[in-house]
């Protein structure tokens, strides 16, 4: 009995799922988060983006959302609620953040 107890003998042992699996064949992790969209990925890092300052990458990642929905528009000839307003809100915020920083502190 000892040594077989669930089917597990001796000479087998456990390791960790990272240990045991190459990289290409991990399973998708969330980190106790639901799967995600895409989109709202690339939103997330617009939004970092902006927190950081970073202006540039900021209105690349917006392009790119910009492209995303299009494509989604096209592709599925349906529009997602609440994406027209998103965009626009992302729009403006980088115009604000655009005009704070042409005018500086103060």
């Amino acid at each position: 009995m000892a040594g077989s107890s669930f089917g597990i003998s001796g000479v087998g042992r456990l390791s960790p799922l990272s240990v045991s699996r190459p990289a290409a064949e991990q399973p998708y992790r969330s980190h106790g988060r639901l799967r995600r969209r895409l989109e709202d990925a690339i939103e997330d890092a617009f939004h970092q983006a902006l927190q950081r300052g970073d202006l540039a990458a900021a209105e690349d990642l917006l392009g790119v959302l910009e492209k995303v929905h299009t494509r989604a528009r096209i592709t599925f000839k349906a529009e997602r609620k609440g994406t027209l307003a998103m965009l626009e809100r992302a729009r403006r915020e980088l115009a604000t953040r655009k005009a704070r920083r042409r005018v500086g502190p103060g």
